[in-house]
């Protein structure tokens, strides 16, 4: 049975008392069968996609996503493949493409410099090094026991222009400030979605729990904002329902920075949120596509020239 904080969380979620009741049975009966996916990071091996990829779930039509990602077959267990462990694709879950696909929705430049703030294990920056080719993909994880499965994914998949860092948020933004045209943030949050994946994750509904990252995302959130490059765009994704976590960090976020827009995302506009006038998606565990998440994609609409990334910053390069 829900709990009251559970229950509180689905009448503020859904207007409607049947999708109110399929949140909450999702969560009080997870299955853990979710889809999983790929990212190609070589050419895609078409013997193998025959044996192995599914159709896109119908839910995704009429989107159609890059030849580079492919949805796998129900069991299909790819941990000892010789593919994947050459680096041939990367794994992860339809929510997680999902999430990222707001990049697909800009153009690959040359001279592009991107910077994903939370990146551990490295799944959204080999999404964003796959969608936008990027001259610099600088992949920050704070946390220094997660730095290493970082630098292990993105070496093994031989992501091009790539380097890591271990600095706090604060740090990007005062030492490379207007320095990247695109920004992640993949915040950490209270992960209530985790639950669906059978994860046990106690008091992540708890007003205290949710707070508490609130208020470490509304400080990454400023930060990555400083760092953004004029004319750039910033992509906000977390794996929770909270809206404290979601549409009120970034409405806290557009009053503290007047420059940036949330832009609409035409493939994402089935999820579009109805908690916030401006556009932002999320994706429930009753949609389909796996456990669930929050994403809105922002545009720095100031003019001006990008910043200056200093020498220091790319000691740490992926490749040999």
């Amino acid at each position: 049975m829900a709990s009251r904080l559970l229950t509180t969380l689905a009448e503020r979620l859904f207007p409607d008392a049947p999708s109110q009741t399929a949140f909450l049975d999702s969560i009080d009966h997870p299955t853990g069968d979710h889809k999983s996916a790929i990212i190609w990071t070589d050419e895609p091996d078409a013997a193998w996609r025959q044996e192995h990829a599914a159709p896109f779930p119908d839910v995704l039509l009429p989107w159609v996503p890059p030849q580079w990602i492919d949805v796998l077959r129900d069991g299909t267990r790819i941990g000892q493949d010789p593919l994947y462990q050459n680096g041939a694709f990367y794994p992860l879950d339809l929510s997680s493409i999902w999430a990222a696909s707001p990049l697909l929705s800009l153009p690959p430049g040359p001279g592009r410099q991107v910077l994903d703030l939370c990146a551990a294990p490295g799944g959204k920056s080999i999404f964003a090094s796959r969608s936008l080719q990027p001259n610099l993909l600088m992949a920050n994880e704070v946390i220094g026991k997660r730095l290493g499965i970082l630098r292990h994914n993105l070496k093994r998949c031989r992501i091009p222009q790539a380097w890591t860092q271990r600095l706090d948020p604060a740090e990007w933004g005062l030492r490379a400030s207007s320095a990247f045209d695109v920004v992640l943030v993949d915040a950490p949050c209270s992960g209530q979605s985790l639950l669906l994946k059978g994860i046990d994750n106690p008091g992540c509904f708890h007003p205290s729990v949710v707070q508490h990252n609130a208020r470490r995302q509304r400080r990454i959130l400023s930060e990555a904002a400083r760092a953004l490059a004029p004319g750039g765009h910033l992509l906000y994704t977390t794996c929770t329902f909270a809206p404290e976590e979601n549409e009120k960090v970034i409405t806290w976020l557009l009053k503290r920075t007047p420059a940036l827009t949330p832009l609409e995302v035409p493939h994402l506009s089935r999820w579009k949120s109805r908690l916030a006038e401006f556009p932002c998606y999320r994706l429930f565990p009753q949609d389909g596509l796996g456990a669930g998440g929050f994403a809105c994609l922002l545009h720095e609409v100031g003019t001006g020239t990008r910043g200056h990334l200093p020498p220091d910053l790319l000691g740490y390069p992926v490749g040999d």
